[in-house]
This record gives C-alpha cells, structure tokens and sequence, in this order.
C-alpha cells in the first residue's frame, strides 16, 4: 500500500511552492504599517498554507489523497454509523468474517468522512485530508520559526518534511495523529521551557510573571487527557502520544536530580509530578472510548504481531529507495550534524552569535539552544519509529526537524562571526542572517491568517455544489482509475451482477476497500485490508493463494470463492486464465481482470 512518492510529479510541487516564497518574501513590504495591513496581507505561512492546500484538493497533489482504497470502508463506516445511531461491533463487510467482532476504533474520524461524503461526495472528504495536511505542515513552519530557526533555513526543513510526509499522504484517520502528535510536542516543550521564560520575563514584570506561571500550571496539564478522549477515538495513533508525555516526565526528574540549583532542582521535581499525573490521567482517558480495555488488548495482540508486521507493507522499515526516503535520510544527516555542532557549542561555549528566536521567547538566543534530555530522548524516538515503519516517517521527520533546525541555523550565524573563515563566507553568511532577520520579524507580525480562511470557506462552497465554480469544475476527486479497479467494478455492478447474483468479490486486500465502497451492501467482500480483523491465520492463507503457493486451491474452497476481481498482471490472475476448464475471464482491462468460477 505504500507507493513511491515521486508520484506527485516528481519535484514540482516544491520547486513551486519555493518559487511562491521567493516572490513573496521579495515584493513585500519590510513592516506592515497598520493594524489593518498586518491583518490583510498575507504571510508566508499563508501562502504556504494555501498553495498546499489547494495541491492536495485540486493541484499537482490531489492524486495523494484517494491514492490507498482502503478509504472506502472508513466512508461507508461513518454513514452506517449515521444511518443506524450505533457503533459497529461486528463485522459487516466481509463473508470470511461476517458477525466476527470488529473494533471500529477510528469511528470519530469515519463520522466526519460519512456527514463531508453526503455533502459533497469525495470532494467533501479529500477537502478534510487537505485542510488537515496543511494546517500540519504550516504549524511545522510556524513552529520552527518561533523556536528560533531563520526563515531560509525553515522553508528547506519544512520542503523536507514535506517530502518525508508524501509517502503516507492518505484521506486516512492516521493524518490526525500527525497534528495532535506535533502539538503534544509543541505544548510540552512550553511546558518545559516556561520557567526559563518566566525567568527572564521577571526581571522586566514580577507580578505578570508569576500570574502567567500560574495560570499555564493550571490549565496545561489538563489540556492532555482532554485531548486524549479526541485522539483515543479518533486514531490509534495515541500510543505515541503518551510515549511523549512519559519521555519528558522523565527527563523532568532527572533534571530534579541532576541541577546544581536547589530551586531549579524543586522546580523540575515539581513538573516531573505534575507530567507525571498528566501521564497517569491521559493513559486512564484512553479507557473512554467505546469498547474500554478491550481496544488496548486489541491494539497490543495486533502490534506484537510479528507476522502481520512483516507482511504489511507500511509496517515494514523504509528502503530508502523512494523520494520519501529520501529526504528522511537527508533529515537524517542534518540530525547529525546538528548534534556534533551542538556537542562543540558545549565545549567551546557559545560566543556572541547572531541567531535567536524570531519573537518567541523559547531560547531566546543561539547559545541557548542546547539539547536538553528529553530533546535528544525524543530524537532517539522519532529516529527509532522512522526507521521501523514507513508509516512513521511524517511525525519522525517533523519532530526530527523541529528539534535541529535551530541548533543548525546557530550553526550558520555563527559563521558571520568565526575568526579564521573565509571573508566571503562570513560576509554572505552575515547577509543572510540579516536578511533572516528582517523576514522573520515581518512574518510573525502578521497574524491576520484571513486568507486561509477564506481560501478553506471557498473550497468547501465549491465542493457542496460538487465541485462546480460557475461554468468550470474545480475540484473533481475520483480514485485514480489507473490504479484503482475502477472500470471492473462497473461491469460488476451491471452485466456481471445478473449472473453472479450476491456471491461475495474476491480480491486483493489492497482493494477491499475500494470494492467495499462501490458494492457494500449489495456484495460482500472476502478480505480487505482490515488486518487486525482477519489476524495472521488468516492473512497468512490470504497471501498463499495471492503468491500460488502450495495449498493455494485448498483456500480457493474453504473460502467458497466464485468471483475474484485481480490485478491484471498478477499471479494468480495469470494462473486462473490457465485453467479455463474451471474459471471463465469474464471482464479484462490493463488494471484489472475479472474471473468466474464456472
């Protein structure tokens, strides 16, 4: 299921959205004058915002979102939950598992997809994964900014993530984990941080200080297990959530242990309780969602799954062979050097550097981004999840990149003031710090953020009236008939259905969800890609008769299979045609191919 990801068109989304930056950040204006301009003219995370936006709804991008099938039976999930008021908890899709308890534990996220797929059909549901994937990715750049990373540098590490993220860029319930998984990190490095903010902020307004401390310790820690009662209902992906909460609950008492300061000592012992609390409250919010314990005993037997985890393609580790992998691997590198100029920074101190937060207090200046513990424990997490599952490679690289991308710009400005480097490297190193600096300032004035809005309002306007503005269709989200069965299953549902009657479609787990979406509840399928539904017996049976392995018409039987919707080019499509004293090729195209038993 997962795919290379120069199938975006190779390099020119981000060759575009380079070229829209450099135009902006060269035309406007070096201070907006007015409360009224600030608020109107566009930043450049705006446009950021928008041009993604608009790529993944009806750009160079929009082939991404539809791109994994399995899609399909989150849909027609979500309008069966509409349609009846109640949760699955069996299933319905499937002949093998009919009346088989199934945990729907993506619901939340299925109810949205069914209430945008009535409005507006799989426009309305492709608008949800754009808006989602690029208020991500703008809230990376916007946090790289304000952690003190110089605007040229920021756009290269967000083009990165960006790339790391388009192998895993689905309509899937998993892009909401990438956003709660960024502002966990984002909320606890706050968290982390405050005291030193507060610090400094006192010596300038006590009173102000220490009111803010406390209004953050109050309302911070809630602020998890709140979300965890969204996240637990929405995605599974909340296991990463509490994995962060525990990392830095941690390294909070090691602080406590290790600081020379005994009022710096009380304060960590202090929030190392409190996270650690956060953590306790966030874990027992998990229970509230609607099948209890039982989804964790469920999520843990699927996991620990050595089998399935070997057999899924997006469980398996990254080959570094796509462009995905790719700029992973680049991101990768930068970790390093990151971490061996920070190391050196340690040694030799930090001198009078050039670099510092853009207006946002965290670290204020380049010798104060030094790793902290639960920093360099949350690098060995994103690295160690990233080089395990694909699928982890998003939130891996956005973490990965928030947490070296001011180290690395010290880096730089430090050159404008290293004795015994070259002239013109000090010289064009000083140029683009100004220049950073004077960006960066103008940037995170303005806040308007109207433009987004608007651009979003408009979309989905659009996509209630199906997509039409005027005389001209703007957006049109199908599943790429190229890749998807799309041809086969018309015939299905017309010629073919006659004399097939309602006999369940066999085909490959990859398309379950496409044939779910298309046939459900007229046809069942066989097996789809719900893999923790059919467990690793049954995958294991599923992938002899795929591969034709020895056995494989023992499954044909116990399966009670007579229609099998194939891959044209595939195995036992190939074989079956051999055979025609039993199957009948009843439909053929280039994509697909449909076979009856006779």
């Amino acid at each position: 299921m997962v795919e290379d990801s120069a199938g975006f068109g190779g390099q020119a989304p981000h060759t575009l959205l380079l070229h829209t930056v450099l135009v902006h950040t060269s035309i406007t204006p070096a201070q907006p004058s007015s409360s009224v301009q600030r608020f109107l003219v566009p930043s450049v995370r705006d446009l950021i915002f928008i041009f993604l936006f608009w790529s993944l709804l009806a750009g160079p991008l929009s082939n991404r979102p539809l791109a994994d099938p399995d899609i399909g039976w989150h849909i027609r999930t979500g309008e069966g939950i509409l349609a009846t008021h109640s949760l699955p908890r069996t299933d319905a899709y499937s002949s093998l598992m009919q009346g088989q308890p199934w945990f729907a534990w993506e619901w939340l996220y299925d109810i949205a997809l069914g209430v945008l797929h009535r409005a507006c059909g799989l426009n309305g549901v492709v608008w949800l994964c754009a808006l989602l994937v690029a208020a991500v990715l703008t809230l990376l750049l916007s946090q790289l900014l304000r952690r003190g990373t110089g605007l040229p540098l920021a756009i290269a590490l967000l083009l990165l993530a960006e790339g790391a993220a388009m192998i895993h860029v689905y309509a899937r319930p998993h892009i909401v984990s990438w956003l709660f998984s960024l502002l966990w990190f984002v909320a606890l490095e706050w968290w982390e941080q405050w005291p030193r903010i507060a610090d400094r902020c006192s010596s300038v307004a006590v009173g102000g200080a220490a009111s803010d401390q406390r209004s953050l310790t109050r309302w911070i820690p809630w602020l998890f297990p709140v979300s965890m009662v969204l996240w637990v209902n929405l995605h599974g992906g909340w296991i990463f959530g509490l994995a962060l909460l525990g990392i830095y609950a941690f390294a909070a008492f090691v602080e406590s242990v290790r600081a020379r300061d005994g009022f710096v000592a009380v304060r960590a012992a202090r929030r190392g309780r409190v996270m650690a609390a956060a953590w306790v409250a966030s874990a027992a919010a998990t229970l509230a969602n609607p099948y209890g314990w039982r989804l964790h005993e469920h999520i843990y037997r699927y996991l620990s799954d050595r089998y399935l985890m070997d057999q899924i393609e997006e469980f398996r580790s990254p080959d570094f062979h796509g462009w995905a992998e790719r700029c992973f691997a680049v991101i990768l590198l930068l970790v390093v050097v990151a971490l061996a100029g920070n190391r050196r920074s340690g040694d030799h101190g930090s001198g009078d550097r050039r670099s510092g937060d853009r207006g946002s207090g965290d670290r204020a200046s380049a010798g104060r981004h030094r790793l902290g513990l639960s920093q360099l424990l949350v690098m060995l997490l994103a690295v160690y999840a990233g080089l395990y599952a694909s699928r982890n490679l998003p939130v891996s690289a956005m973490l990965l990149v928030l947490i070296a991308g001011p180290i690395l710009w010290d880096n730089f400005a430090a050159l404008a003031d290293r004795e015994g480097a070259w002239h013109w490297v000090r010289k064009g190193a000083a140029r683009i710090v100004d220049f950073s600096d004077r960006m960066g300032a103008q940037e995170m004035q303005l806040r308007g953020h109207l433009w987004p809005v608007v651009s979003v309002a408009l979309a989905f306007a659009i996509c209630l009236h199906g997509g039409w503005l005027g005389s001209r269709q703007l957006i049109d989200a199908q599943f790429d008939a190229k890749k998807v069965p799309v041809a086969a299953v018309n015939f299905l549902q017309t010629e073919f259905a006659g004399k097939a009657g309602t006999d369940p479609v066999f085909s490959t787990d990859s398309w379950g969800g496409y044939v779910i979406y298309r046939m459900y509840p007229e046809r069942k399928v066989v097996v789809d890609d719900r893999h923790d539904l059919y467990g690793s017996e049954r995958i294991q049976r599923y992938i002899i008769l795929t591969r034709v392995e020895p056995g494989w018409q023992g499954v044909l039987t116990d399966w009670q299979v007579r229609t099998a919707l194939l891959p044209a080019d595939s195995t036992l499509a190939n074989l079956l045609r051999e055979l025609p004293r039993d199957w009948r090729v009843a439909y053929e195209d280039k994509v697909a191919v449909v076979v009856e038993r006779r």
